[in-house]
């Protein structure tokens, strides 16, 4: 899922990455699951739901790591 932040470091732009997961998570749970092209993210919204701060940042680094 691309997902795009911003950060004086890559540790603020990491957080706010993962800050914005959770309201993408929240938002999917309450309006976009029957929207057509966010109805497939509800294994991601699952990660999200399922995983501490930590564990999500873990994740995003990987991916951003991943792409460097």
């Amino acid at each position: 899922m691309p997902m795009g932040a911003d950060g004086s470091t890559l540790d603020q732009a990491i957080a706010e990455m993962v800050e914005g997961l959770r309201e993408y998570a929240e938002d999917w749970q309450d309006r976009l699951l029957d929207v057509p092209r966010h109805r497939e993210n509800w294994g991601v919204v699952w990660l999200i739901s399922l995983s501490d701060d930590d564990q999500l940042r873990a994740w995003r680094m990987g991916a951003v790591l991943d792409h460097s």
